[in-house]
């Protein structure tokens, strides 16, 4: 068995290279347009989607969810379910549009980024493992204001820009403790770089212009564990129904913040540049899952999962988040059907649909929160091999504030869609010569 097992890691081994190159893009990677939106000027961006594309387009569904045929991140114990002889690998890009309004204002804003990666393969009968790189929270935004600036002592327009984001790369080990029962932890590491600018642009000609610079530069690990349950259906069709839940502590990691400020004069800097650089309070949460998935094997999946996430319990830097940090709830549902696994194409492509709804996890100015939610639709194409599938996720989002009649937010529209392709292979099947 030993034997078998280092076999095994030498076969999926020569991928990890393409792991790290794309590891090594990390300035790219932090700073891509995966996001226009201008809330993630609050907080750490954007909370990135941390199921897959084909699960995506099922809602987001993940925690009872196991299929030897998906890579299920969600939930570390589906990597058990991974067949003894497969190797699979998994990779996405998203493309966005969005539409902005904020009372009489409008604008669209399009965006395209690399999504995510990952591998996954047996290392023994039972026991599963994958290494991969994914986005934790997206942030992208600009727009400018007309505000007073004591330097000035006038009003003057300042431009406020934000990029960059955290990602994570990780590995993950699963076990079939018995037909039913399989346990599942995931260990990361979390890193990346938030950079806010501010720069303001006087009415009066030659006169000064300031700009600000915020990087907040994080690194730590994470630590995931998941549990599953299969239960049997007594019917002739051989229904299965999985529970799941996983729960992550809230960590800690080593983050600092280096602020910098320039002084112009007609384009050239004038003065000294004033920067400094302090360690800074950064959590991310404590968290909860738990979802539920009834399968009949290659003809329908549907399920549900539910969140939550212990953000008032956090500690933060305040130059980050604008806003006080609240609890957030997330539900997804969706399902998946295959009209006949054995038919021709159109019968054999998964039809998959689902919805979302979250609240925000950040309050505007102490005291303003959004809503957002959304339905998806896709579709997987399977490939002559019969294995592989190319996944078309289709999503339309909605971020909606509070209705507060004192004050005037952003309501944002998305059409977001993903592309992603599962590559699935008999890489440890010993094949003989007749």
């Amino acid at each position: 068995m030993i034997n078998k097992t280092i076999t095994n890691i030498r076969k999926a081994i020569f991928l990890f290279p393409f792991l790290f190159l794309i590891l090594s893009y990390n300035t790219g990677f932090a700073q891509s347009n995966s996001t226009t939106s201008p809330y993630t000027q609050f907080g750490y961006g954007q909370i990135a989607d941390q199921s897959f594309g084909s699960q995506r387009a099922m809602g987001g569904i993940g925690y009872g969810l196991r299929n030897s045929k998906m890579i299920n991140t969600l939930n570390p114990a589906s990597f058990s379910s991974v067949d003894s002889m497969t190797f699979m690998l998994d990779l996405a890009v998203k493309g966005e549009t969005g539409r902005l309004k904020e009372g009489n204002n409008k604008a669209n804003r399009r965006t395209a980024s690399f999504e995510y990666i990952a591998i996954q393969f047996p290392l023994v009968k039972s026991l599963g493992m994958g290494i991969g790189l994914a986005p934790v929270s997206h942030v992208g935004y600009q727009f400018q204001s007309l505000q007073r600036i004591d330097q000035y002592e006038e009003e003057a327009y300042v431009n406020y820009t934000g990029k960059g984001g955290l990602k994570k790369i990780y590995t993950t080990l699963s076990y079939s403790l018995f037909d039913r029962f399989a346990i599942g932890v995931n260990v990361g590491y979390l890193f990346g770089d938030i950079i806010k600018e501010s720069s303001s642009f006087p009415n009066v000609p030659n006169s000064h212009r300031l700009v600000w610079n915020d990087t907040l530069r994080t690194g730590g690990l994470t630590y995931e564990a998941g549990i599953q349950y299969s239960i049997p259906l007594k019917n002739k069709h051989k229904d299965e129904l999985v529970l799941g839940a996983v729960y992550s502590p809230k960590i800690s990691p080593d983050s600092k913040k280096r602020s910098g400020k320039l002084s112009y004069t007609g384009g050239s800097v004038t003065g000294n540049p004033e920067t400094s650089v302090s360690k800074v309070d950064f959590h991310l949460p404590e968290t909860f899952g738990g979802g539920v998935t009834l399968n009949r094997p290659d003809k329908f999946t549907a399920g549900a999962d539910f969140q939550y996430q212990k953000w008032s319990d956090t500690r933060y830097d305040k130059l980050f988040t604008n806003g006080n940090l609240s609890d957030r709830f997330k539900i997804n549902a969706g399902a998946e059907y295959i009209p006949n696994h054995t038919g021709n194409l159109l019968n054999r492509i998964r039809y998959r649909a689902g919805g979302y709804y979250t609240n925000s996890y950040i309050k505007v100015d102490d005291k303003y929160g959004y809503k957002d939610y959304g339905v998806t639709l896709g579709f997987g194409i399977p490939l002559v091999d019969r294995r592989s599938f190319v996944n078309l996720t289709f999503e339309y989002n909605i971020i909606s504030p509070e209705k507060r009649p004192e004050v005037t937010m952003i309501n944002e529209q998305y059409f977001r869609f993903i592309f992603s392709y599962t590559f699935n292979e008999l890489w440890f099947f010993k094949r003989k010569l007749q």
